[in-house]
């Protein structure tokens, strides 16, 4: 008996050392990610990769969508004036607060005509803030949205100016862009019709490093079983990608969301050909790429794309917050790294110094002449009851000399 028990002893034991055995300081290697049993989740890259990690966090990639921060909404909202917010029929749409939650409620002649609670934020609001609300297994845009440049809120993007809008749907194509993942169902509704409804459990919010990077589990369960090995195994090196490659990576969110997919982006993986993911587009290609989302496409056309081996990646630092103050100066000595020959911009960058130091002041840059802000023309916002399009300036990708 006493054996038995020692024996019974020993192998709960070798369980247990078993099952810690597949643990990652505190994350489970097996998966549990909604994305299926190759992903790791983003907590598990940390262990390795806290400066990436720790730095991302803060940066608008990962902030490009979130379940709503009532805290943050609630500062958003005691800054503001303009709420309410009136249309031209004479409607408002008021934001309130009920047990501890945030509402858009639209009132006509003091009479609530609808009211919807704010769940999902798309957008990090350097730009705009857009809010969505679930009711069942479908999600809604909300009438108002943050508009950073007036510090206030507008009608949101493509919304009447008449009166406030509750019943547009968001559906998975948003989060393509938005978020890592969002388990679309299509539900037959009619004998020749389907609806679209999103699992609301499988959202994994914001653009986290295996969006960018590839499905990782493989890739930590090598590196904690061989922690003496420092090449990294099971995951694909950007860098090893060819250039090709490299745009496509960034294309997947930043070439626009105009042309029908026959696959979803979601299934995109570094060293994938994103062109695979669409139907052909034979339709004429009239015109400017739009400055909002079609960035990919006005970097192509430009100069300095052309005759250079330039990536995303060789301006853009994408583990890192790019803030306004710092951002400007660090993305002009980019441009001086190759054009550092050129007198022309020794002179500005003289004059602005001369500015600085005389008048505190900041002159023309590489940036703002060669890159200037753009109005969109697919996002547009309005005013409401002045019925006055609001423009929604972007800064152009097109590197070139604009007058």
């Amino acid at each position: 008996m006493r054996n038995l028990r020692i024996i019974i002893v020993i192998s709960m034991l070798m369980a247990l050392t078993v099952f810690f055995s597949r643990c990652f300081n505190g994350h489970s290697l097996v998966s549990v990610d909604p994305r299926g049993d190759q992903y790791a989740g983003a907590s598990a890259c940390m262990s390795c990769h806290q400066s990436e990690g720790s730095s991302y966090a803060h940066s608008n990639h990962y902030r490009t969508s979130s379940s709503v921060n009532v805290q943050r909404l609630k500062a958003l909202i005691a800054s503001s004036s303009q709420v309410p917010f009136y249309f031209s029929d004479s409607s408002n749409v008021r934001i309130e607060e009920h047990d501890g939650a945030l509402f858009q409620s639209s009132f006509s002649a003091d009479r609530r005509m609808a009211t919807a609670k704010f769940d999902i934020a798309f957008g990090s609001a350097e730009k705009a803030q857009t809010y969505g609300y679930w009711k069942d297994d479908q999600l809604y845009q909300l009438p108002l949205t943050w508009y950073t440049s007036m510090h206030n809120w507008a009608n949101s993007p493509g919304f009447s100016s008449r009166h406030a809008r509750f019943e547009r749907t968001i559906g998975v194509r948003c989060f393509e862009c938005h978020a890592s993942y969002a388990n679309r169902v299509m539900q037959q509704t009619g004998a020749l019709t389907t609806a679209e409804t999103l699992n609301k459990t499988s959202i994994v919010y914001g653009i986290d490093c295996e969006r960018c990077h590839g499905p990782a589990l493989q890739h930590v369960k090598y590196q904690q079983e061989n922690p003496s090995v420092r090449t990294a195994k099971y995951i694909v090196p950007i860098k090893s990608l060819t250039r090709q490659q490299q745009l496509d990576v960034c294309a997947v969110c930043h070439s626009g969301n105009d042309r029908e997919t026959q696959r979803s982006l979601f299934a995109f993986a570094p060293g994938d050909t994103l062109s695979h993911f669409y139907f052909p587009d034979f339709a004429a290609n009239n015109g400017e790429p739009d400055v909002h989302g079609k960035q990919i496409q006005l970097l192509q056309s430009s100069l300095c794309f052309i005759k250079t081996a330039m990536t995303c990646t060789t301006c853009h630092s994408p583990h890192t917050q790019e803030d306004k103050d710092n951002g400007l100066t660090a993305f002009v000595a980019k441009c001086m790294d190759c054009h550092q020959g050129s007198s022309h911009a020794k002179e500005v960058l003289k004059e602005n110094e001369q500015k600085k130091r005389d008048f505190n002041l900041v002159g023309a840059n590489c940036i703002d002449c060669h890159m200037p802000a753009q109005t969109s023309k697919t996002i547009y916002f309005n005013n409401g009851a002045g019925a006055k399009d609001i423009p929604y300036l972007i800064r152009t990708h097109k590197i070139g000399i604009y007058k």
